[in-house]
């Protein structure tokens, strides 16, 4: 039963490797990032207020929700699971040291992106299912059982009673505030809630998560039931990347080809006349969808928006609030982008969301063709976190989020819970 094989894999009490360790590090560093800048928008607002209280289950439920609704925070592009906003609330919130709290998050990554790689990734988004939403109520049982100290019998009821009755699926809200971000926090707290309920003793089905409740869930897809017990659990952390600013992840590959062409072949923005981007066919609807006016995330997914930012006013790349966008200047500039498929990137997929940009300026074409970004190198995770954090967070919020970048020390659990203890503050005062 894979419910029962994941609960033995993740209490093994076994110290985790200093890559792993700094690998949860950053991870949690950026997501503090996120909280602390989104928490400045009227959405991030509004989430605080509803899951007001003291209950720390629900408190991290709000910090999820903020940090998700942000699209700046991590992802592990193969299994299109942003991972972060689901687990390290939770291990703050619940985690009695630093040891346990690092093997939880491990934890809580592991069982998203392998969840995530099964139901086909980005294939399975096409179909309407949001993978982080489908993963997180199991992502953050995950994390609180570890945090717990849960048994494997424990552990695995955890996870199936997480796991009972997600679809995944929730339509497509555009009014603020939206509730895309309310149901994933839900999400997050059912999770937490799991974990509670079988250390209280309740039981859930271990033979819930199966090959065919896996082609149930996920009908339109080719789902890939042998990657729901490949790799290492605690390891997979270390697969997950960085988003270097606000983005949909599916426009980023094509963010950077124009920033390597403007930069190495000196194209002046007010020169450019055209901007064809290509990438791969399951992501071509989505980047090139109209935004309804006052809808914030499309104005983050849309890929001529994006385009048109990059170009002429970079630091909106750094803007989760993105009031008042797009403005007639950006919309001028992104007519003159074009989004279309090509289906010879497909080939790189899921791995790879591959994108080809071709810029005409002035009667020459340039084209360039990007398959990494600089937030798939785990070299270029911590400036690229720092970037965001001088760019996105209030200048109160700055230190806390910069200690959590530290290299390995004894005070690593007294930085984590002054992190936690922070988030909780600023929930209450927003």
């Amino acid at each position: 039963m894979i419910l029962k094989q994941w609960a033995e894999e993740l209490t093994v009490d076994a110290a985790l490797p200093d890559a792993t360790l700094r690998a949860v590090d950053l991870h949690v560093a950026d997501a503090a990032v996120a909280f602390f800048a989104g928490l400045r928008t009227l959405e991030g607002a509004a989430l605080a207020r509803f899951f007001a209280g003291d209950d720390p289950g629900r408190q991290a439920a709000a910090i999820a929700s903020i940090i998700r609704h942000t699209e700046s925070d991590d992802i592990h592009v193969a299994s299109c699971i942003t991972p972060a906003a689901a687990v390290v609330p939770v291990a703050l919130a619940l985690a009695g040291d630093a040891d346990r709290g690092a093997r939880a998050i491990a934890a809580g990554y592991g069982v998203g992106i392998r969840l995530g790689l099964a139901i086909g990734g980005a294939a399975a988004l096409a179909t309407g299912i949001w993978p982080t939403y489908f993963a997180a109520p199991l992502m953050a049982a995950a994390t609180a059982s570890a945090c717990l100290g849960l048994d494997a019998e424990k552990t695995a009821s955890a996870l199936s009673l997480a796991a009972a009755g997600i679809s995944g699926r929730i339509g497509r809200v555009t009014a603020a505030p939206s509730g895309r971000w309310l149901v994933f926090g839900e999400a997050v707290a059912r999770g937490c809630n799991a974990a509670t309920a079988a250390a209280a003793g309740f039981r859930g089905d271990p033979g819930l998560v199966s090959e065919d409740w896996l082609a149930a869930v996920a009908p339109r897809v080719a789902v890939r039931p042998e990657a729901i017990t490949a790799g290492s659990l605690p390891d997979a952390i270390q697969t997950a990347g960085f988003k270097p600013f606000v983005a949909a992840r599916q426009t980023v590959n094509a963010l950077h080809a124009l920033r390597v062409v403007l930069q190495r072949d000196g194209i002046a923005p007010e020169a450019i006349d055209r901007v064809e981007v290509g990438v791969p066919t399951i992501n071509a609807a989505m980047v090139a969808r109209p935004v309804p006016e006052g809808d914030r995330l499309g104005t983050i997914a849309n890929m001529g928006i994006q385009i048109a930012a990059a170009a002429i006013r970079p630091g909106l790349l750094y803007d989760v609030a993105r009031l008042g966008v797009p403005d007639p200047e950006i919309a001028a500039f992104a007519s003159r982008v074009t989004v279309a498929a090509a289906p010879d990137l497909d080939a790189l997929l899921p791995d790879v969301w591959a994108a080809r940009v071709r810029v005409t300026s002035r009667g020459r074409t340039i084209e360039e063709t990007c398959l990494f970004t600089p937030g798939d190198d785990p070299d270029m995770a911590e400036p690229i976190i720092r970037e965001k954090l001088a760019r996105m967070v209030p200048q109160a919020h700055q230190e806390i989020c910069r200690a959590q970048l530290a290299p390995a020390a004894p005070d690593r659990h007294a930085r984590r819970t002054a992190l936690w203890q922070a988030m909780v503050g600023s929930l209450r005062e927003a």
